[in-house]
């Protein structure tokens, strides 16, 4: 069937997963997976509804933990409490979500197509070309009707999404509304803390509650420790549950199945692999991608209330910038507040211009990379280090930004890069960024990819294209972590578009 908007017919109240006990469980599966966000989700949906028995294994909470503020998201939704940082050229803080649902919880539910260069690019390389963009296109196509994506409606979009609108047409660029997967979105803003609507299309609410229905199992709370392998082949995985609000230990859970997907994310999956007794190679962990970015904002005389309405609708393409996409920029009000400190404005004049700002983000597809290690204690060791190319991308996607910000109708401008303060044109933000290094930025980074690449050779890739582990059979990863490249586009969509392809694989493998 078509969705019309505001339809929920493939959103579904979740269902509960299990979560910690103090009781050991062994169960027996034909395939295991590791994580429920859109990776894995995809993955079970496919293989229960081919008959297979499934088991998946989510470390955060059972249940969604909304609370509208952003201390509750971090602590029960985001991978180590949002305190990631990569070190390196700068310091960058990385976000990741979890939870059964995993980063679809808590992110925007922006849906983006992998642009079709991208996709071509890759089947040469891979020598193989079922990514090929003639081949994702159905897929894409499905997830379209199944997620009910559509461009923002702009009787929810609110005025931050609106302004920007305006000013892409006032200027003649593409761009316009942005597609997301919320088909029954009410516009209260509150997307980064959950959705207390029903709008989102989130996986909680569509793959898994279709995936429970066909017999899967999803253990939450849990963290695993290990792979088993036997014979040089995947047989299942030991981990351990653990109580979501005082991390006291519980039982010990082994699943014994002959297929393991490793679907925890593109800082997750490494992490993990790094931390297991069989070595997967050198290239675990190498290749960071983040679609780093900065955000200009504009302050209007009239109010904009930028939480009022969906948190990211409205986006742009700037003629001559390719790979660099502007879109809509909506922080939780605290979470402005922090970030305008930097800037040397205080609290009582931050409160006073939080109605009138408006805010777009510029993000890139980097060609800069990092890399995901793994610290004694279990947390991810970051590192990336950028190219001047980059930087000169951010520059010049902000300046575009700018611009669009102006003609819809903001007054000034400002943005988190140290030495630039109050401007009233594009050109006053581009003279005063032009000497401003890397370190002089405020960065943000939430879409990690390519940590654990596809490829043909084991020493520069971790996974054959089918998704299969180079070194262990019946060992696949299906999640961010595989693309081959930066995407240039939120990753959301592509990463349930691949795990499909790869699960049928696995289906028809037997």
């Amino acid at each position: 069937m078509r969705w019309q908007p505001g339809d929920g017919y493939f959103w579904r109240p979740e269902t509960p997963a299990e979560g910690w006990s103090v009781e050991d469980r062994e169960l027996e599966a034909d395939v295991v997976i590791i994580g429920t966000g859109p990776g894995g989700a995809a993955a079970a949906r496919t293989l229960a509804d081919g008959g297979m028995r499934v088991v998946m294994l989510e470390e955060g909470p059972a249940r969604e933990r909304f609370r509208p503020n952003q201390s509750a998201v971090m602590r029960y939704h985001m991978q180590e409490g949002g305190a990631m940082v990569a070190t390196g050229s700068t310091y960058m803080p990385i976000a990741a979500g979890r939870g059964v649902g995993g980063g679809t919880l808590i992110n925007s539910a922006i849906a983006w197509r992998c642009p079709d260069d991208v996709l071509d690019s890759w089947s040469e390389p891979l020598g193989d070309s079922r990514y090929a963009a003639a081949n994702m296109r159905k897929v894409y196509d499905w997830l379209w009707e199944y997620l009910g994506i559509w461009e923002t409606r702009p009787e929810i979009s609110g005025e931050n999404n609106d302004l920007i609108v305006r000013g892409v047409r006032s200027l003649g660029w593409e761009g316009g509304y942005l597609s997301r997967y919320t088909p029954r979105c009410v516009g209260c803003g509150t997307c980064f803390y959950g959705c207390p609507s029903g709008g989102k299309a989130s996986t909680n609410h569509n793959f898994l509650v279709e995936a429970q229905e066909n017999g899967v199992r999803i253990l939450a709370e849990t963290k695993v420790h290990d792979v088993l392998v036997a014979s040089g082949r995947a047989a299942g995985i030991v981990g351990q549950s653990f109580h979501p609000e005082t991390g006291e230990p519980g039982g010990r859970v082994t699943v014994r199945a002959p297929k393991v997907i490793v679907a925890a994310g593109g800082i997750g999956t490494p992490r993990f692999l790094k931390g297991i007794s069989t070595d997967l190679g050198p290239a675990v962990g190498v290749g960071l991608h983040t679609h780093p970015g900065n955000a200009v904002f504009g302050v209007c005389k009239h109010e904009v209330n930028w939480w009022k309405g969906a948190t990211q609708g409205a986006w742009c393409h700037v003629p001559g910038l390719p790979g660099v996409l502007p879109h809509t920029s909506s922080l939780p009000p605290e979470v402005a507040m922090l970030s305008l400190a930097p800037l040397g404005i205080g609290a009582a004049e931050a409160i006073k211009l939080m109605p009138h700002l408006v805010g777009l983000l510029v993000m890139i597809s980097d060609k800069s990379n990092g890399t995901v290690g793994r610290w004694p204690d279990g947390r991810a060791n970051l590192g990336y280090t950028f190219l001047e190319s980059d930087v000169d991308r951010i520059k010049a996607g902000m300046v575009a930004g700018a611009r669009v910000l102006l003609a819809g109708g903001a007054d000034w401008l400002f943005c988190a890069v140290a030495g630039v303060g109050r401007v009233s044109t594009a050109e006053e933000l581009e003279a005063r960024l032009r000497p401003a290094t890397i370190r002089d930025f405020t960065l943000y980074a939430s879409h990690p990819m390519s940590t654990c690449r596809m490829g043909v050779d084991p020493e520069t890739s971790v996974v054959r294209p089918d998704g299969r582990a180079h070194r262990v059979e019946g060992l696949y990863l299906s999640d961010s972590s595989v693309f081959p490249t930066s995407l240039g586009v939120n990753p959301s969509i592509t990463t349930m578009a691949m795990s499909t392809l790869i699960s049928q694989g696995i289906l028809q493998a037997g």
